[in-house]
């Protein structure tokens, strides 16, 4: 089953890498909108997620943002062939990069630099952007049940020089990729069921703190990525920002926690500027549903 599986994913993407990639993101988008009315379950995750946050607009806007963040993630998708496969140089003219002297000074430091990202427009192209620029880069993965299709696309996210780690296989390496100055790439928008709850997009939401931990034992810089899209088209804008540390109190619990409420918070104004690029999709906010959930039950 598993080689039936890769066999099928690698005939597709090398049949829609054919294709120009502005159909595939058409295409894509068309896809995305037909799942916003077939898929009830993730709809309505989505429409929840954007009511909390956004609890001034009305449902109109809501159910628009829902469906056209379906819409990005069926562009992102059908784009992967593109972002897989073909070269570097077609990738770098189509991205254009803000903040590179950011991440250059940061490096300079010569502690690593940890570079924050979420699910935010083609993350994938994203994920690439920093070994395509020629920059030592490690990024954390979460590897697929399927062990062929796992290595095809490993290797496509590896073939420009970066480096993946399995999330399952413990954090020993992160450390020495901090004192090698290479950038690690973590992203933070997650539900962590150990996480801690740290507000994101001004809601509580458990949180991964390992950013936080390593840079302030090891006094690292933390910059924050996005990857945003130029209007609907294959074209994009690489940001860097740098994210600095708050003051230190000596607590560790409490300088971690509000460390990462620095990054979630610094990636708020990215999300607010257009909704519909990121991920609504995810149960961002599981702990706030719990909570609903168990008033619910009581109060039965």
């Amino acid at each position: 089953m598993d080689r039936l599986l890769t066999w099928l994913v690698k005939a597709l993407f090398y049949m829609l890498r054919w294709l120009p990639v502005r159909w595939c993101g058409a295409l894509g988008a068309g896809a995305g909108r037909l799942a916003y009315l077939l898929d009830r379950r993730h709809r309505e995750i989505a429409q929840r997620n954007l009511r909390r946050v956004y609890s001034a607009r009305d449902n109109a806007w809501h159910c628009r943002m829902a469906r056209e963040s379906f819409a990005e993630l069926g562009r992102t998708i059908f784009e992967l062939p593109h972002v897989f496969l073909r070269s570097a140089s077609f990738l770098r003219s189509r991205v254009e990069i803000v903040g590179e002297d950011v991440l250059q000074q940061a490096l300079q430091q010569g502690k690593g630099v940890l570079v924050n990202a979420c699910h935010h427009s083609n993350w994938e192209l994203g994920a690439l952007m920093l070994p395509l620029s020629g920059y030592p880069a490690v990024m954390v993965y979460r590897p697929l049940r399927q062990p062929g299709l796992d290595r095809f696309l490993r290797a496509c996210r590896q073939r420009f020089g970066g480096k993946l780690h399995s999330r399952y296989e413990g954090l020993r390496w992160l450390s020495g990729a901090l004192r090698r100055g290479e950038a690690v790439g973590l992203m933070i928008d997650q539900h962590i069921s150990s996480g801690t709850p740290v507000d994101f997009l001004g809601l509580p939401a458990n949180t991964t703190l390992i950013p936080a931990a390593y840079a302030i034992k090891y006094r690292a810089p933390m910059l924050g990525v996005a990857l945003h899209r130029i209007g609907r088209d294959f074209r994009f804008r690489f940001e860097f920002w740098s994210i600095p540390l708050p003051e230190l109190t000596g607590d560790t619990a409490q300088d971690q926690q509000r460390t990462m409420a620095a990054v979630n918070a610094s990636f708020q104004p990215v999300i607010d500027a257009r909704p519909e690029l990121w991920l609504w999709t995810h149960r961002r906010w599981r702990i706030l549903d719990e909570r609903q959930d168990a008033a619910m039950a009581e109060a039965v």
